[in-house]
């Protein structure tokens, strides 16, 4: 039985820095992405985006000097450790999730100012996670935009690379049930089982639950190989408007991409934490 009309959807994928933003940041330069200006939430963190066509990229961390006033991102390892789920209704989703039996949080509210034309204006949001005591290393969560125009701004979405959107998300799992079951009940997106794993259509996005025997026959040592608990995030797929473009600029960047199923592959070492997947 459905829990919910709302679709599943990827919003974006978070890479958590702790400390590190700066450094990271300038990792993610050199890969050919544009990043939006440092942003400074209401809840103590602090990001920098790459903008895509309908989703993002966050680098996402927390100032190395005061008080870290957000336990949960340091912790979780570096890396690709957030999923962030759209929803256009938080508090009804998050009502409906709870009548379905899922455990969910509380909603909660926050925003970060954004400067447009030398004015200050509040980007506001509405989230909740899923899953917040099953899930390892990291969140699944859904995020609700109150005001989407000063995310996806045209001046923040032409990155060197050529990045179009994140088109897959990878994690290895010991217990994909746990995943499947957490985001069962979506009208259109259905797990579908294979010989790799699950795959679970999200929007523009698929969700890719690998085991860990697949996920490294698959990606070798190119991703994250060790980790604590049920399941680690470890790769996206990012879909380019030319590969030939991507390559020249990943090269200049001092990067080594190796060919990888008919795109290039950044290892997750050089990436802080997550495989990279370049692909047309």
């Amino acid at each position: 039985m459905p829990a919910t009309t709302q679709p599943l959807i990827l919003d974006h994928a978070v890479i958590g820095v702790n400390d590190k933003l700066d450094f990271v940041a300038e990792i993610y330069r050199k890969l050919g992405f544009k990043l939006t200006p440092r942003g400074y939430h209401t809840l103590g963190s602090i990001n920098h985006l790459a903008i895509f066509g309908d989703n993002y990229l966050e680098l996402l961390g927390f100032p190395s000097e005061g008080e870290k006033t957000r336990a949960d991102l340091w912790s979780y390892p570096s890396g690709l450790n957030g999923v962030a789920l759209r929803t256009t209704d938080a508090a009804a989703l998050q009502g409906e999730l709870a009548s379905a039996g899922k455990p969910v949080t509380d909603w909660k509210d926050f925003s970060r100012p954004v400067d447009v034309d030398g004015m200050q204006k509040p980007a506001s949001f509405r989230t909740f996670q899923i899953g917040a005591e099953v899930i390892s290393n990291g969140r699944f969560f859904f995020c609700q935009h109150n005001t989407p125009e000063l995310v996806w701004r045209a001046v923040d979405q032409d990155h060197p690379n050529g990045v179009l959107g994140i088109s897959d998300v990878f994690i290895v799992s010991r217990a994909p049930q746990t995943i499947t079951g957490l985001l069962d009940g979506f009208p259109e997106a259905a797990p579908e089982a294979s010989d790799d794993g699950t795959s679970i259509p999200a929007g523009t996005a698929v969700l890719h639950i690998l085991s860990e025997d697949s996920a490294n026959a698959r990606f070798g040592s190119a991703i994250p190989q060790r980790f604590e608990g049920n399941e680690r995030k470890v790769a996206l797929g990012l879909t380019v408007r030319s590969l030939t473009a991507a390559s020249d600029v990943l090269t200049r960047g001092g990067f080594s991409p190796r060919p990888f199923e008919g795109g290039l592959l950044v290892d997750a070492e050089a990436a802080n934490g997550v495989a990279l997947w370049f692909k047309d």
